[in-house]
């Protein structure tokens, strides 16, 4: 993913873009971590049946149902934080350059 910094921060200050993105990745990170807990909840809802006879099929077929959804979710939040946390990367290398000069 290559990032034209200077096309997105066109118009705006680096320093107040900077903490929005941080927080962008503070949420992304959460968005992440949730997607696995979820697909760790419906891979053992999905096992469960097998283990134990009392769980109704029905529980067994919706969780095998949206195990690709979160796992789709992973990907795609996994890619979205990446780009993020590259982004912020680059606009604090820009801050850190005009500190320094």
């Amino acid at each position: 993913m290559d990032i034209d910094i200077q096309k997105e921060l066109a118009g705006k200050n680096p320093a107040r873009v900077a903490p929005q993105i941080r927080r962008n990745v503070k949420i992304q990170k959460q968005r992440v971590q949730m997607h696995l807990i979820m697909t760790l909840f419906f891979l053992a809802l999905a096992s469960a049946r097998l283990i134990f006879s009392w769980v109704p099929l029905w529980v067994q077929l919706f969780a095998l149902i949206a195990l690709p959804f979160t796992a789709l979710g992973i990907y795609g939040d996994g890619r979205l934080l990446k780009y993020q946390k590259q982004k912020l990367k680059l606009i604090e290398e820009i801050l850190n350059s005009r500190t320094e000069s």
